[in-house]
């Protein structure tokens, strides 16, 4: 990790149409071909460009291998449980909470803080300055997905 970063976020790049999918509820994990460490909690979703921006933060679960997820309600689930992402993910973070940040994240505006030199390549972790700047902001909460609700109800 990185000298001065936070130890359970990140700053992950996801294409806009992801993203939207994400929102709507149609996909409830984000599949990735390596693991992330088991200390990481969040996502600072940055989308790619156009929108080149960090408009959300989402709590996801540790990493599940293909056969954990156990859910056909979304998308590429069951696909990814079967193995058959393999060339494309080898690891799945369900998406258990999404907030929404009252305001969007510019890439410029990441460069002019000194939070990110560019956009995300792989991932980052988020920079001490960043939470401590972004800390006090109201995260407007979006969902919780209606399983991890249900769980939390046992």
């Amino acid at each position: 990790m990185a000298a001065g970063g936070v130890k359970s976020d990140i700053i992950i790049a996801v294409h806009p149409e992801h993203v939207a999918k994400i929102i709507l509820r149609v996909k409830n994990h984000e599949f990735r071909k390596y693991l992330l460490p088991p200390h990481i909690k969040r996502l600072w979703i940055y989308e790619t460009s156009p929108a080149s921006a960090i408009k959300y933060v989402a709590t996801i679960s540790p990493g599940k291998q293909p056969g954990e997820i156990c859910d056909s309600s979304s998308l590429r689930n069951d696909e990814f449980d079967q193995g058959m992402l393999e060339h494309l993910a080898k690891y799945a973070y369900e998406i258990q909470k999404l907030e929404a940040l009252p305001k969007i994240i510019t890439l410029s505006d990441l460069k002019q803080n000194g939070w990110l030199n560019g956009p995300p390549q792989k991932y980052c972790y988020v920079k001490e300055a960043m939470n401590h700047a972004l800390s006090a902001l109201p995260l407007k909460y979006n969902f919780r997905f209606h399983f991890e609700a249900a769980t939390r109800a046992l």
